[in-house]
């Protein structure tokens, strides 16, 4: 594969997007350099292009977390990839532009018959249902799970991720399209804009309630989260939509039913951390996608050029599905 010493991308100039010519990337050992086919479009890469998101020390400063496309060339000693081979990868940052280096521990060959596109949803979705639903959230086979954002491409893949493993799992949406999109996977919606979403929970599980929530609402739903969680129950912070602060409440029933919260972020985590997630990813989901359990849904695509009106399609919450920016023109 012919690779060319520039390549075209998107930096980030006084909050805003900038188109920009810049060397294309070298691979490193232990990287591969992926000539890109598609970018996925994340809530981190509208706060990095908003000043809010500081981006991690070696990463690329462009933005971009994952990416799906071919690889056009391989570090020194690596095995197990090879030239063209189709992937998709989970990055630090760089996957804005039309090459991108990828570690070969956050990489993986397309799942099945996926195609590039289906596959660009894959990596950030994928790997924060493991780390919040196996590493953090702990979900067994038979428990119940709340997940915030049903609709959003990351509720999608892990309400399906979930249910693949055994559980009951409902899922919060807003409005009658979202709704039926949900019941179309199998999950069980609730409707927000209809009642409160813990009062049609509480009544769906005879007031029992559940015993994981993926939360990304964040302060002002915390005390309502405590109550909606079984003894054992546990809460799992992946973002704080509504707000960070929490109201002054009383640690009876935290202590009393035995519940834990944690919080985590997959952007900040370690190398040899991402290389584990990953590698889950390909041992716990991997198969569910090749054999149409978990369906991959795409929202829209966009050219690259065009990253700003994803972002602000992404900003107004009214996708379903992930959004996409093509790189590599078809």
């Amino acid at each position: 594969m012919s690779i060319p010493s520039t390549m075209h991308g998107l930096a980030i100039r006084d909050g805003k997007l900038a188109a920009i010519t810049l060397p294309v990337p070298q691979p490193k050992p232990g990287e591969v350099l992926i000539k890109v086919a598609f970018a996925g479009v994340n809530r981190a890469d509208a706060l990095q292009v908003a000043g809010k998101y500081d981006v991690p020390k070696d990463a690329s400063p462009l933005p971009g977390l994952e990416v799906s496309g071919t690889i056009a060339a391989l570090g020194d000693g690596k095995k197990g990839f090879a030239l063209s081979q189709q992937v998709c990868a989970l990055l630090g940052g760089g996957g804005y532009a039309e090459y991108a280096v990828a570690p070969v521990t956050q990489t993986l060959t397309v799942p099945g018959n996926l195609s590039l596109a289906e596959a660009a949803t894959l990596p950030e979705a994928a790997a924060t249902s493991i780390m919040a639903l196996m590493d953090c959230g702990h979900l067994a086979n038979g428990e119940r799970v709340l997940i915030h954002g049903g609709a959003s491409n990351l509720g999608i893949l892990m309400t399906q991720i979930a249910k693949s493993w055994g559980a009951e799992v409902y899922a919060t949406v807003g409005g009658a399209e979202k709704t039926a999109l949900m019941k179309s996977l199998g999950i069980t919606p609730i409707d927000h804009q209809r009642s409160p979403f813990h009062e049609q929970l509480m009544t769906l599980t005879d007031q029992q309630g559940v015993d994981v929530i993926i939360d990304t609402l964040g302060g002002p739903q915390f005390e309502t989260h405590l109550r909606l969680l079984r003894p054992g129950g546990r809460l799992v912070t992946l973002a704080m939509l509504e707000g960070s602060e929490i109201a002054p409440f009383k640690m009876t029933r935290f202590l009393m039913n035995n519940l834990s919260w944690s919080g985590t972020t997959l952007r900040s985590k370690s190398a040899q951390q991402k290389a584990y997630i990953m590698e889950m990813v390909a041992h716990r989901v991997a198969k569910n996608l090749e054999n149409g359990r978990i369906k991959p849904v795409i929202d829209s695509v966009f050219s690259l050029f065009d990253a700003e009106k994803a972002l602000n399609r992404m900003e107004e919450r009214l996708h379903m599905g992930k959004i996409l920016l093509e790189v590599t023109p078809k």
